[in-house]
C-alpha cells in the first residue's frame, strides 16, 4: 500500500486549518498572525479599527505635547500610555497566557518584550509605534485572508451545490505547510536567543553603549517574527484550492496539490488496471493518480496516492473516497490541476525565499550599522513584507484564469 492514507475518506472533512480560529491565540503552531477567520474577522473588524483608530489619536497627541516644553513630562507620556494600552493590552494578554500555557516564542510574546523594552529604554515613541503598526498590520493581514477565503467559499457556494463537498480547509496540510509548522517551532526561539546576545554582547565585551545595543536587540526581535512565512504558506495554497474549483475541480485539502505534483502516471478507469497493478507501480517508486467513478472500482481509488472521481456521474461513495472531485471529464483536467500545482510551490518558495532574505539583511544591518535602524524599518522586516507575501500569494487564485 502507499504511503497515501485514505482514512481521511471516511467523512471526518470537518477540521479547519489551525489558523481558522486563531484570532485571539496567535502562535508558530497555528500559523501565526493576521489570520481570522471570516466571521470572527468580520466580528471584530469594527473594534479593531476603533482601537487603532484612538490609539493614533493619543500617539499624535503624546508627540504634540512632547514639543511643547512648557508642559510636564508625564502629559505627554500619559498620551502614549494610553495609545499603547488602547492596542497593545490584548497583545499583551496573550502574550501572558501563551507563556502561562508553554507557548513561549509566539508573535505576541516578541511584540510585547519589544514594546515593552522600546518604555523601559525611554523609547516612547517606538514602543508605542511598535505595537500601533503591528495592529495596523493584523487589521489589513486579516482584511486580505478574510477577502480570500471569501472569494474561495463563494466559487464552491456557485460550483455544483449537489455535491455537498466539504471545504477545501481540510485536515491533510501540504508537505511546504507542515515544513513549515517545524520551522517556526526552531526559528522563533532561534531569533530570541539571537536578540538577547545582540543587546547583552557589546555593552558587556565590546564597550557598547546598553541604550544602543538593547535598541538593537528589540529590533531584532521584531524583524525575526515568522509572520510573513506562515501565513503566506497556507494562504497560498488556500488560494490554489479554490483557483481549481474554477475550472471544476475540487480538490478536497491543501495536501493534494503537493502529492500530486510528485505522481507520475495517471490510471483511468477505462484502462482496466487492478489493484496489483498499482501495488506494483508504487513499489518501484512510482506515485499513482486513478480517476474513477466508484462503479466497480472503490478499491482502485483507495489505494491510488491520488484518488479522483471523475464526472457528473460518478458514485457518492467515489466522491466520498476521492482526494478530489473532477465535474467535466476532459483529458487534460489533471494536467492543468499539475501545472497549476507546480506553480503553487513555487509561489509558496518565493514567500519563504523572499521573506528569510529580507529579513536576512535587516538583521545584519542591525548589527554592522554605525547607528542603530528605525524601529519602523524593523517593522516593515515583519509587517511589510508578510503584506508582500499575501500579495504575492493571492496570485494563485488566478492561476485557471490564465489557463
Amino acid at each position: 500500500m502507499s504511503e497515501h492514507n485514505h482514512d481521511n475518506h471516511n467523512n471526518q472533512h470537518t477540521h479547519e486549518h489551525n489558523y481558522e480560529h486563531c484570532c485571539e491565540n496567535h502562535t508558530p503552531d497555528n500559523h501565526g498572525c493576521g489570520c481570522c477567520g471570516d466571521d470572527h474577522f468580520k466580528e471584530h473588524k469594527k473594534e479593531m479599527l476603533s482601537r487603532i483608530i484612538i490609539s493614533i489619536v493619543f500617539f499624535v497627541l503624546g508627540c504634540i505635547c512632547g514639543e511643547i516644553s512648557s508642559l510636564p513630562d508625564f502629559v505627554y507620556l500619559i498620551c502614549f500610555i494610553v495609545a499603547y494600552i488602547t492596542v497593545g493590552f490584548t497583545v499583551v494578554r496573550n502574550a501572558v497566557d501563551g507563556v502561562i500555557h508553554g507557548r513561549i516564542f509566539d508573535e505576541n510574546f516578541l511584540m510585547t518584550v519589544a514594546s515593552l523594552g522600546a518604555f523601559v529604554i525611554g523609547e516612547y515613541t517606538e514602543g508605542v509605534a511598535v505595537m500601533l503598526l503591528f495592529n495596523i498590520g493584523e487589521f489589513v493581514q486579516g482584511s486580505a485572508v478574510s477577502r480570500s477565503r471569501r472569494a474561495i467559499d463563494k466559487i464552491f457556494d456557485e460550483k455544483h451545490e449537489s455535491y455537498t463537498l466539504p471545504r477545501h480547509y481540510d485536515n491533510k496540510e501540504s508537505k511546504t505547510e507542515q515544513m513549515i509548522t517545524k520551522f517556526a517551532r526552531v526559528y522563533t526561539p532561534a531569533i530570541c536567543i539571537i536578540s538577547v546576545l545582540i543587546a547583552v554582547v557589546p555593552p558587556l565585551f565590546m564597550g557598547g553603549l546598553w541604550s544602543e545595543w538593547l535598541h538593537r536587540g528589540l529590533a531584532a526581535i521584531v524583524v525575526g517574527c515568522p509572520c510573513a512565512i506562515v501565513i503566506s504558506v497556507p494562504l497560498c495554497f488556500s488560494a490554489g484550492v479554490g483557483a481549481c474549483s474554477n475550472d471544476d475541480v475540487f480538490v478536497k485539502n491543501t495536501g493534494t496539490l503537493d502529492i500530486i505534483n510528485d505522481c507520475d502516471i495517471v490510471i483511468n478507469y477505462n484502462d482496466n488496471k487492478s489493484v496489483d497493478d498499482i501495488k506494483v507501480l508504487q513499489n518501484q517508486g512510482h506515485r499513482v493518480i486513478y480517476l474513477g467513478k466508484g462503479i466497480n472500482d472503490n478499491s482502485m481509488l483507495e489505494a491510488a496516492d491520488v484518488a479522483v472521481a471523475v464526472g457528473e456521474d460518478c458514485t457518492a461513495q467515489s466522491v466520498e473516497l476521492a482526494d478530489m472531485v473532477i465535474i467535466r471529464d476532459s483529458e487534460n483536467a489533471i494536467d492543468k490541476v499539475k501545472k497549476n500545482a507546480r506553480k503553487i510551490h513555487n509561489i509558496a518558495l518565493e514567500n519563504i525565499y523572499f521573506s528569510i532574505l529580507i529579513k536576512l539583511v535587516i538583521l545584519v544591518l542591525d548589527v554592522v550599522l554605525a547607528k542603530e535602524i528605525p524601529m519602523w524599518f524593523a517593522i516593515f522586516g515583519d509587517i511589510g513584507v508578510c503584506l508582500i507575501a499575501i500579495a504575492n500569494s493571492a496570485r494563485a487564485i488566478e492561476l485557471n484564469k490564465k489557463n
